[in-house]
């Protein structure tokens, strides 16, 4: 804001605001067309984006059209869908296949118990129950060990030392004949000891020491990366320290054996009582800190407990009943082994859940009619051949009768009385040839047959172009092209109202927004109308549409587009957009698909053995980065690019005129400023003259 005082009129009696401001409109008219030329820039370079987003558009269809699986669809028929089905991927042959049998269908090993797993037939088994609660209402008993059974949740850091390697503490002594199970990434290490061992791709080394465990695996992991571990401990520990809102301590497992808990804090012992709803009473000498209530595993401290025993550590050792088993599986990746710890806590849907969510590729099913349990493996097909190994079985159940095996002797999977079904590989002939697969679904040269029903009369599958699919891709292109055609033809053709420039703020405030409106859509009109670098682009285009394609792997026949049905309009005004002889297109992908195929996309080192896609791409290519170097992008700042350039020197020159204007309108201030003053001056000399003469 200016600094001189302007005394506007007082003396005189002038406007001179007025005055001043006229004077000032015709000093403003060069800031005017300045003002109105950045305008024109600005609309220049949102239309020109606006059409650029049109070629990228494009480009993306180009790409897209580039790829085989555009004119190599196929479709697949089958002379009896009842027996085969079939699917072919792009690539595969045109043709025939004939299979002339299904002499037998693969199946999955499926496993079943062989007698109930409750005492009483109206009382079964609770699969929502802990183990403990109900273990006297399985016929066969629960063979109970003591100790616990960990599982948690590893976060590796990242170490820098060795980034193979995770470490983290134990809860508890380990118990080394419990093989420790590991997953990472929803894949399970096996877990070895010997730090000799060369480690594979699915194994960890584990050591211990001190109360720690490390995990070694033959790559890097990631910091932040998870790892999910189980273990057993001969008896489980909890730590902690008392702070003054300790209200509670939640141990990792519940079904506590109550004469196995220890508990000290700081350096007082705690001792047990029994109370009442089967929780127990926790004591230090006579004073009652709180409640055990061993089912859950948690502990409740009264409310005074944090306040009197703040900055104590508390420790804590306990165990639990649990079982285990062992179960292993023949599949396509070989033989894997599962070793499954339980605790009383635990439910038989926790039994189930983690069968079936381990790396065996087993499904745990139990049929309450039946009160038996079944185990089906996902994968179907035969993988233990020889009936030596395992009796030539796919689910491996213990069979040593010395020792307690809690699917064996408590889910009646017994080695000796149930029996396995299944396992088999798909039996048939194709083609004249006997072979088998593993699964009733296999692939062969790119087409994917289905088994459904065994049989011995001959189905034929026929693959074909799919010609639909080919045409409509074909279609999808043409008219992506004609859209940009369209596009960029009318902005070519728009008229120019060279009358109509940008509006002024003050002109704007003569207006109505729909007057304002309609002033703009003229002001911007025609802004790339006859734009050289359109119309090259246009004619480029058409002339790579309309040339042959000299290549030698195309018939002559269909070596430009016309020759498929695809031509340009009769309409010279559309630009040159394409229309496309339905009929004719189709009979060319089905008489000749190779050729179709290769006159859009065929590769050469000169533009004529180019394809009409690969040609459209490289002038497409170019026109959009010629016009991001005229107009940019909407992440590039306004020195990337010419427009913006320009654009900035109008601001410069825009503000290195107002403060011209400025300083103009201060110095006819100034101006008026003097003569009001001397007016003043003049009129103050009057009055004394005046009273002066009249006084005499």
């Amino acid at each position: 804001m200016s600094s001189i005082q302007r005394i506007t009129g007082l003396a005189s009696g002038m406007d001179i605001d007025s005055i001043v401001e006229k004077m000032m409109t015709a000093a403003k008219q060069p800031l005017v067309k300045l003002q109105q030329q950045k305008q024109i820039l600005e609309w220049q370079e949102e239309d020109y984006r606006t059409l650029n987003q049109k070629y990228f558009d494009f480009r993306s269809t180009l790409s897209n059209m580039k790829l085989t699986s555009k004119y190599r669809a196929r479709t697949t028929t089958s002379s009896n869908e009842s027996y085969v089905t079939a699917t072919a991927a792009n690539n595969a042959s045109l043709g025939s296949t004939t299979i002339q049998s299904v002499k037998q269908l693969a199946t999955a090993a499926t496993r079943v118990a062989a007698a109930p797993i409750s005492t009483d037939s109206s009382n079964k088994v609770d699969l929502n129950q802990s183990l403990w609660k109900q273990s006297g209402n399985f016929s066969g008993s629960i063979e109970w060990s003591q100790g616990g059974v960990i599982s948690d949740t590893i976060t590796a850091k990242g170490d820098s030392t060795d980034p193979t390697s995770v470490t983290f503490d134990l809860k508890g002594t380990l118990n080394s004949n419990m093989p420790m199970n590991v997953k990472m990434n929803g894949k399970t290490y096996e877990v070895v000891t010997d730090p000799s061992v060369t480690l594979s791709d699915n194994q960890v080394l584990l050591t211990t020491a001190g109360g720690q465990a490390t995990l070694k695996f033959n790559s890097n992991i990631s910091a932040g990366t998870s790892i999910s571990v189980e273990y057993v401990v001969d008896k489980a520990t909890k730590s902690a320290t008392v702070s003054s809102d300790t209200k509670s301590i939640q141990l990792d497992f519940g079904d506590i054996i109550t004469d196995s808990f220890t508990m000290t804090v700081g350096n007082n012992n705690v001792s047990l009582s029994q109370g009442t709803d089967g929780n127990m009473n926790l004591f230090i000498g006579s004073t009652q800190i709180g409640t055990l209530n061993p089912e859950t595993g948690k502990i409740d401290f009264n409310s005074d407990f944090g306040s009197i025993y703040s900055g104590s550590a508390i420790q804590i050792s306990y165990q639990q009943n649990y079982t285990s088993f062992n179960l292993k599986t023949y599949t396509s990746s070989g033989l894997v082994n599962g070793n499954f710890y339980i605790g009383a806590d635990k439910t038989l849907n926790d039994v189930i859940s983690k069968v079936n969510n381990s790396n065996l590729g087993l499904t745990m099913y139990y049929d309450e009619y039946k009160d038996m349990f079944t185990l089906t493996r996902k994968e179907t097909g035969n993988f233990n051949s020889s009936s030596s190994v395992d009796n030539g079985n796919e689910i491996i159940i213990s069979s040593d009768t010395d020792t307690y095996d809690f699917l064996r002797d408590t889910l009646k999977f017994s080695g000796s009385t149930d029996t396995e079904h299944g396992g088999t590989n798909a039996v048939f002939n194709i083609n004249g040839l006997d072979t088998e697969r593993t699964s009733n679904t296999f692939t062969i040269s790119g087409v994917t047959y289905t088994l459904k029903s065994e049989f011995d009369s001959p189905v034929t599958i026929s693959v074909s172009n799919d010609v639909d699919t080919i045409y409509n891709n074909i279609k999808n292109f043409v008219d992506q092209y004609n859209s940009l055609i369209d596009a960029v033809q009318s902005k070519l053709n728009e008229d120019r109202y060279s009358d109509y420039a940008p509006l002024t703020d003050d002109q704007r405030k003569e207006m109505t927004d729909t007057q304002q409106d309609q002033w703009d859509k003229k002001a911007r009109s025609g802004l790339l109308r006859n734009d050289m670098t359109m119309k090259s682009s246009l004619s480029n285009m058409r002339s790579l549409i309309y040339s042959k394609v000299n290549n030698a792997n195309i018939s002559s026949e269909y070596n430009q587009l016309s020759s498929i049905g695809i031509t340009t309009t009769s309409d010279w005004l559309k630009g040159g957009k394409l229309e496309i002889n339905e009929d004719k297109l189709k009979a060319a992908i089905q008489n000749d698909p190779d050729s179709v195929e290769l006159l859009f996309r065929a590769t050469g080192s000169t533009t004529s053995e180019k394809g009409i896609v690969q040609r459209l791409y490289d002038s497409v290519n170019n026109t959009y980065n010629t016009i991001v170097d005229k107009a940019g992008k909407s992440t590039y700042v306004n020195t990337q690019f010419t427009i913006g350039k320009n654009i900035n020197d109008l601001t410069d020159k825009i503000r290195d005129m107002n403060d011209k204007l400025g300083k103009l309108e201060d110095r006819y201030y100034a101006q008026f400023t003097a003569m009001e003053q001397a007016i003043q001056k003049y009129n103050s000399q009057y009055t004394y003259l005046s009273s002066f003469f009249s006084n005499s």
